[in-house]
């Protein structure tokens, strides 16, 4: 953990007369029981923009603010633009005729220039298993969601200060053993806002799948200014494969604010506190959560309803970099967390010595208890490149295998069921898709440049560019690289084998401890002697420099282990004296103005 000006002091259970400006606006929402005239005029009105207390109260229906980051490097000017965020819960599964029409909606709304110097029509499938749509323009946003609605999907909670998409592993919807898909539907439908606000705003006429009840009787209660922060939960998998129970973490269970593993059918236990971002400005940290105890599945939506109360009634309204619930665990501990658990009446069992499983990609034929197939989609975004088709070639799919189901995966993919022959759905599927590396294939990033308001720097761009750097050389090595644009960590850098973390334009800082399993948290190059940081602000054009002296540190002394286990064996220590006296990295070791201890 980095840290730098202060200690990390969150202001637990708020007064309301020291609440950010972001919780008096949410205040106003009522707990999005009803939203303001205003907003709803301006929502509809013909300027490009919206005022800030709007863009607020417009994210928990999935709709956040952008602008065009290359162009304001260049005029200064804000050339405001808007993203879309499709709400899928587990990922699936969507029916031929629904990506069509998803497809005909991306066509209809958006542009990316991610790939190429002609901006085309995408759709950007998330690391939480949503689709987001970018580039929108603010007079088609009404379109745009009554269109998405229409399609059997919506976008509240896609955003903002709420439960967030629940993500699950898209393969247990086949599973005879626990379907988490249909628990992550269970639990995003007990923690959805109330939809009145929803269908009134945008004029909804076609929403037979959503409850029109606006006192979500039976339904979690938000408060009138909603949760302190985002609120993310995941639900990991197992699966029968020949003959064996295997342990599938897919979704990386512990990096979320709950995490749901199942010990059995019946069985769960729970992690608390997990989260991969971080603020630049202020003391943070990524972390893993901790095991809190197991319950049983009748007692599973109870102790998640009691867990989000705890946060809502006790995270910090006034820090927002402190208010997620990882600050919670973290200065109250983990026992204390319990004891207000059987406060309600709740007794969990203590937590268990469990293995959550390895970070499966779903990749290729699969075959569990169905079979099905996996399609490497490059970042997640469904794009038209010159190597690889996506966007013609899954729409190609859909109308050829028009009783295929079709889930997002926690990692940026998709996975197809509903085939009769695999090998005949390859060779298919080679028509437009080009057969990536081994590097290539465990890489990710987040959006990044130029659409996410958030990043300082390229990810989704720069990705493939390092990559056809590396792969040269070290093509066939399965070991995981993710880029994230900044400290958000969308992609979740920070679990990977290598991760880079955008600082500033152009700049990345360099995480370790991560491996290709997904087990285990990374952190930034860290001297545990004198609390020196290392590689903070590598610039572009030399983190190829970096990872492959790593990668040659790896294949000459890694024994036959994973290169994380290498590099968490080897030590920081080790690490900085070889990038310091290695002639590719010597010139960046010099320590970063940043303080840091392990905690």
């Amino acid at each position: 953990m980095i840290l730098r000006d202060r200690l990390i002091e969150p202001e637990f259970r708020t007064s309301p007369d020291r609440w950010s400006e972001e919780e008096k606006i949410k205040y106003k929402t009522r707990g999005f029981t009803e939203i303001p005239d205003s907003v709803v005029h301006e929502l509809k009105d013909e300027k490009d923009e919206l005022s800030y207390e709007t863009s607020i109260i417009a994210k928990s229906c999935g709709i956040y603010l952008e602008f065009n980051r290359d162009k304001f490097r260049e005029t200064r000017e804000k050339d405001y633009i808007y993203m879309i965020r499709i709400v899928i819960p587990g990922g699936g599964p969507i029916t031929a005729k629904q990506w069509e029409i998803l497809d005909e909606i991306s066509n209809r709304y958006t542009v990316s220039d991610a790939y190429t110097k002609d901006p085309k029509p995408s759709l950007r499938l998330t690391t939480r298993q949503d689709i987001q749509l970018h580039h929108v323009k603010k007079r088609d946003l009404l379109n745009a969601i009554q269109d998405i609605v229409r399609s059997g999907f919506f976008t509240l909670n896609g955003c903002g200060d709420n439960v967030r998409n629940v993500v699950a592993c898209p393969l247990s919807f086949f599973s005879s053993i626990f379907n988490s898909n249909s628990l992550a539907k269970e639990i995003a439908n007990y923690f959805r806002l109330p939809t009145g606000p929803y269908i009134q705003v945008f004029e909804l006429d076609s929403v037979s799948h959503l409850d029109t009840s606006i006192t979500h009787e039976g339904r979690f209660r938000y408060s009138a200014s909603l949760l302190n922060r985002k609120f993310k939960i995941a639900i990991s998998a197992l699966h029968l494969m020949e003959g064996k129970l295997v342990r599938d973490n897919c979704v990386e269970a512990t990096t979320n604010d709950i995490g749901i593993v199942p010990v059995n059918g019946k069985l769960f236990q729970l992690y608390v506190g997990g989260g991969q971002g971080e603020n630049q400005g202020f003391s943070t940290f990524s972390t893993l959560g901790k095991p809190l105890g197991v319950f049983n599945r009748e007692e599973l939506v109870r102790a998640l309803d009691v867990l989000v109360n705890i946060q809502q009634e006790w995270g910090d309204r006034k820090n927002r970099h402190w208010a997620r619930m990882k600050y919670l665990v973290y200065k109250m501990g983990i026992e204390w967390l319990r004891e207000k658990i059987r406060e309600t009446g709740l007794e969990p069992e203590p937590p268990l010595d469990l293995d959550v499983g390895d970070r499966m990609l779903h990749l290729g034929p699969i075959r569990t208890e169905v079979e099905a197939y996996g399609i490497f989609v490059e970042n997640g975004r469904v794009i038209d490149r010159e190597d690889s088709k996506y966007k013609t070639g899954l729409l190609e799919m859909v109308r050829s295998y028009p009783d295929a189901k079709i889930f997002i995966t926690p990692n940026q993919h998709l996975i197809v069921t509903g085939i009769d022959d695999l090998r005949e759905f390859e060779v298919f599927m080679s028509r437009f898709l080009k057969k990536p590396t081994n590097l290539r294939m465990h890489a990710t990033a987040c959006v990044g440049f130029p659409t996410c308001k958030l990043s300082y720097t390229d990810s989704e761009r720069f990705l493939p560019r390092l990559i056809g750097e590396l792969e040269r050389r070290w093509g066939d090595l399965k070991e995981t690289i993710g880029i994230s644009g900044c400290l958000a960590q969308c992609s979740r850098p920070g679990t990977k084998t290598l991760g880079w973390v955008g600082t500033g334009y152009n700049l990345y800082m360099l995480k370790v401890g991560g491996d290709s399993s997904g087990r285990f948290q990374g952190n930034p190059l860290i001297d545990p002697d004198t609390g020196d940081v290392y590689l903070t602000h590598v610039p572009g054009n030399r983190l190829a420099d970096v990872t492959d002296a790593l990668f040659e540190l790896y294949s000459t002394h890694g024994n036959g282990e994973g290169m994380g286990q290498f590099l968490r064996k080897l030590g920081n220590k080790r690490i900085i004296e070889y990038l310091k006296n290695n002639p590719k990295t010597s010139d960046l070791m010099t320590p970063s103005k940043l303080r840091a201890t392990l905690d």
